[in-house]
């Protein structure tokens, strides 16, 4: 019992003396005993995928119009860098977007249009705020589309095909996630407000012609 007692109290001792030595450290080399898993960093290039919905109004002046109320899908590429300096994040994307949407419209009896936005476009700046992995932003910048319209004439068996690429701006929102240190994935809001052109002007059925869309979008980036 005796030698049990010392053996006991001689473990105790050098697990004191092996505490008091390692709380004689400085803190900076206990520390660095220890692997610390990294902070996320949003800073770098990026590319992706991207695909949504889209719904608004066409505007415009003239005795046709392309439809009042288009909706259909997109889906296209991104491209973009970030700059991230504490939770501040400053960052330039760009995107093309092959789309459909599209309504039609009567003008009149027998005379039928469509308007079509085809391709959709922006170039923009992004200002947000990372909290490690999440990241909210708001974005702004050029928009442009390839606005279609085709004005059918039945009882004359005639067709006008015109196609112009609108030029305007977007500003819109959105939520950003690092799935992975290379993978993230978002989803966005965009506005975007296309200018006119014109349209049909060999036929009585000249219009000036813009749009107004609402963009609604995911999307699949890789971080390099």
């Amino acid at each position: 019992m005796k030698k049990v007692s010392i053996a006991l109290i001689g473990g105790a001792a050098i697990c004191f003396a092996s505490l008091a030595q390692a709380a004689d450290l400085p803190y900076g080399a206990a520390a660095s005993n220890y692997d610390y898993p990294s902070t996320f960093t949003w800073s770098g290039f990026y590319a992706g995928l991207n695909a949504g919905a889209g719904f608004g109004n066409f505007n415009g002046s003239g005795q046709a119009y392309l439809g009042s109320s288009p909706s259909g899908w997109l889906m296209g590429a991104t491209v973009g860098y970030n700059y991230q300096q504490g939770n501040l994040l400053i960052g330039a994307e760009g995107d093309y977007d092959w789309s459909r949407i599209a309504s039609d419209a009567s003008v009149a009896p027998g005379v039928a249009s469509t308007g079509i936005i085809q391709n959709l476009a922006t170039i923009r700046g992004r200002v947000g705020y990372a909290m490690d992995r999440i990241l909210v932003f708001g974005t702004g910048g050029y928009a442009g589309g390839d606005i279609r319209g085709v004005l059918n004439n039945i009882p004359a068996h005639a067709v006008a095909d015109q196609s112009y690429w609108a030029n305007g701006w977007t500003l819109g929102l959105g939520a950003e996630y690092a799935i992975t240190p290379h993978i993230t994935a978002k989803a966005e809001y965009l506005y975007a407000s296309l200018g006119s052109n014109d349209y049909f002007n060999s036929t009585p059925n000249y219009m000036s012609a813009g749009a107004n869309v609402n963009i609604l979008r995911a999307g699949l980036n890789y971080k390099f």
